[in-house]
């Protein structure tokens, strides 16, 4: 799962228009700088709280790849700790760097998502500081694709998490190299095993 994390660094959706390769290439990483874990554990066990539609504006720093499990299965629990002790390996593989990557959220919503030389356009839609629900839209290869987001609030930081299977899917359908990579294969088994995983990225500012 943790190679899809990074691919999907995916929350951020890329939104390159260049050739097919390299476009997925980007997007994959863009959306990995998105997503990201703190390292806490069971934060899915705790309360979560959600920040203001104000805070959100501004530009967050990547610090880190995340991923969590809201659900009551020792065994996904397990599998998911043992992942996310892989993040940093997967961030590195992905050229993913803390304190350089990074996401300008601006008043209307648009987002610039920069990893490295690359930029990257977004939007952000019906965001819900009640329950920390967002829309993430983009363009891929000519196609206007969106995906559900939840922005966590955790000490000063945010985490933008997104629902494994939904980003499973999109990466099946938008990354060229999905089927050659047996990480995420082994990734997309306990996502469908074991639904209530998340994945997605911590930022500070």
């Amino acid at each position: 799962m943790k190679k899809i994390l990074l691919l999907i660094a995916l929350t951020t959706m890329a939104f390159v228009q260049r050739a097919d390769a390299q476009s997925l290439d980007a997007l994959m990483r863009s959306i990995t700088a998105l997503f990201a874990t703190d390292g806490e554990e069971q934060l899915a066990q705790q309360k979560e709280t959600y920040p203001t539609a104000e805070k959100l504006k501004g530009r967050w720093i990547y610090d880190s790849l995340a991923i969590d499990y809201k659900g009551d299965s020792s065994v996904a629990a397990l599998a998911v700790s043992t992942l996310e002790s892989q993040l940093p390996t997967v961030a590195a593989k992905f050229e993913l760097v803390a304190g350089r990557d990074n996401i300008m959220i601006n008043d209307d919503g648009s987002m610039i998502i920069t990893t490295g030389q690359t930029k990257n356009s977004a939007y952000c839609s019906n965001y819900d500081p009640k329950t920390g629900s967002a829309t993430l839209m983009f363009k891929l290869k000519d196609q206007n694709i969106s995906i559900r987001a939840t922005v966590i609030d955790v000490n000063g930081k945010i985490k933008l998490m997104f629902n494994a299977n939904e980003l499973m899917d999109l990466i099946a359908k938008n990354y060229s190299k999905f089927d050659e990579m047996t990480t995420l294969q082994m990734a997309k088994g306990v996502i469908d095993s074991y639904p209530g995983i998340r994945v997605g990225t911590v930022l500070k500012r």
